[in-house]
């Protein structure tokens, strides 16, 4: 009788998702493609909005649940008028809303190892919060700069992680993630006419971030770019839209995917040279 095949062991798969406001609705629906096709992410990592998303999905919140809440939900929702000479508004209603899912957590404690990422508007770094309150870690990286107040964290003043790293897809290999793939909402580069001071603050920060973002998704072992400039961005009325967008760009990368992880996949002799090494280190 033969000896039974060893079982291959899959890459990890790291998923980044990228900033984008109110847009970010459609990383539920690219999240709801994996988990039907029976993959789940070993690393998240998120940026402003992907940082909200993958945060609370880290910890296991049902995505039907994260669609629920972004329905009807506007940008003014998790904006509070401020005196502060750093900012318009106070971020921090965005801090009871995850507060609201998933309590006082701490990112050490994630079912699936997380990080936001934030940038350090005095020094100009990119910072990746991999430790500490949850509901600090989004905060920081969700504060729009100039419009809402710099959030203050370990003698550091954060705000919206987009000016560094919009999909931040370096941190995913320093977590360990052997395949990369990135979400990047804001694949249309295409930019509304500007209303009012707000729009004129996000069109310039989309612009900035765009060209950066372009050179740095080089490193997606597989890229979902979603062109989503028709949808609105600072409220939840085009969330069902915006799910299915994702959920289709979600669908159809799942063949790269498949491709990719099968092109790591170890042959049954490099799994049985490992497990031999294994033993032999344990004996």
């Amino acid at each position: 009788m033969s000896a039974p095949r060893p079982q291959r062991e899959r890459p990890t798969i790291g998923v980044a998702l990228g900033g984008g406001a109110a847009r970010g609705a459609a990383h539920i629906g690219v999240l709801r493609a994996l988990q039907e096709h029976g993959t789940k992410p070993d690393y998240i990592t998120g940026t402003s909005i992907g940082a909200l998303i993958g945060g609370l999905y880290a910890y296991g919140v049902d995505l039907d649940d994260l669609r629920k809440a972004a329905m009807g939900l506007r940008w003014v929702d998790m904006a509070a008028a401020t005196l502060s000479r750093y900012g318009l508004l106070s971020n921090a209603e965005m801090g009871k809303l995850v507060a609201r899912f998933v309590g006082d957590k701490r990112l050490e404690d994630a079912p699936i190892p997380f990080a936001a990422v934030a940038t350090d508007i005095h020094s100009g770094e990119p910072v990746v919060i991999k430790e500490g309150r949850l509901i600090d870690a989004i905060v920081a990286s969700t504060s729009i700069p100039g419009i809402f107040v710099p959030a203050e964290l370990d003698g550091r003043m954060l705000v919206d992680g987009g000016l560094v790293e919009n999909v931040p897809l370096s941190p995913l290999k320093a977590m360990g993630a052997e395949v990369l793939l990135a979400v990047d909402i804001n694949g249309g580069r295409r930019y509304d006419k500007p209303q009012n001071v707000v729009d004129v603050i996000l069109n310039a920060m989309d612009i900035a971030i765009d060209t950066t973002t372009q050179g740095q998704l080089r490193a997606a072992d597989v890229l979902i770019s979603l062109d989503l400039a028709d949808y609105c961005r600072t409220d939840g009325s085009d969330v069902r839209e915006l799910v299915a967008e994702g959920y289709r760009g979600g669908v159809l990368a799942l063949k790269k995917l498949d491709a990719e992880l099968a092109s790591r996949q170890p042959s049954s002799w490099q799994v049985l040279e490992k497990k031999f090494r294994e033993w032999r280190e344990a004996i």
